[in-house]
């Protein structure tokens, strides 16, 4: 096979000439080595090494995690706690009657007159409902604010709002104060997913 050159030539180079040859045959060795086998090795090496990094990375975010769950099992026991602390305060819906009965009952015994007590319909929120009562009461200034610091007393949660106070029309020292009195009844994960099924509606929004 025709080379285009005569190997022979090389030996007949000097010295100087061969080492020169040699090195720019180990050059060209060295060349092809690394564009055909060291940048792919060491690209695939990079990969592996950033892989690993992830890895630890991952692996030290779990391990934070772990230590951090005796002292969020704590957290979380002591929000079930306080949660039914909570619910304790909150009538159950047998227990709504007779809570508007006794309220009904704490203003006849201070004398007043209810001239209206209007349970309204239950307002559903997320863990809780809302039970209102539209009321209107006529008597004395005294006897109204004893009325109300009496329902504040009360086991049960008990707020009002939207109050208004006026002399009552041809009837000297007496008041006819206008309130919405709410109470609260807490909701189990039972009735909320009853109540969320009986409002497809719901969903849509």
């Amino acid at each position: 096979m025709e080379l285009g050159f005569d190997p022979l030539l090389i030996l007949r180079l000097k010295p100087i000439q061969k080492i020169g040859v040699a090195l720019g045959l180990l050059a060209l060795l060295t060349a092809g080595y690394w564009y055909f086998f060291l940048e792919e090795r060491l690209r695939i090496m990079d990969k592996r090494q950033s892989e690993i990094q992830q890895q630890e990375e991952q692996m030290a975010s779990k391990r934070r995690l772990l230590a951090k769950l005796p002292k969020m099992r704590e957290e979380l026991a002591k929000l079930k706690e306080e949660e039914e602390k909570l619910a304790q305060k909150l009538p159950s819906e047998k227990e709504i009657p007779t809570l508007l009965t006794d309220i009904s009952n704490a203003g006849h015994e201070q004398g007043l007159e209810f001239l209206l007590f209007a349970p309204g319909p239950e307002v559903t929120r997320a863990l809780y409902a809302e039970v209102p009562v539209g009321m209107e009461v006529r008597g004395p200034f005294r006897a109204t604010a004893l009325f109300m610091a009496r329902i504040a007393q009360m086991p049960r949660i008990v707020t009002f709002a939207d109050l208004t106070m006026e002399p009552a029309k041809e009837q000297p020292g007496l008041l006819v104060t206008k309130a919405r009195a709410t109470t609260y009844r807490f909701l189990n994960q039972q009735a909320v997913a009853q109540k969320e099924r009986g409002n497809p509606e719901k969903g849509k929004k």
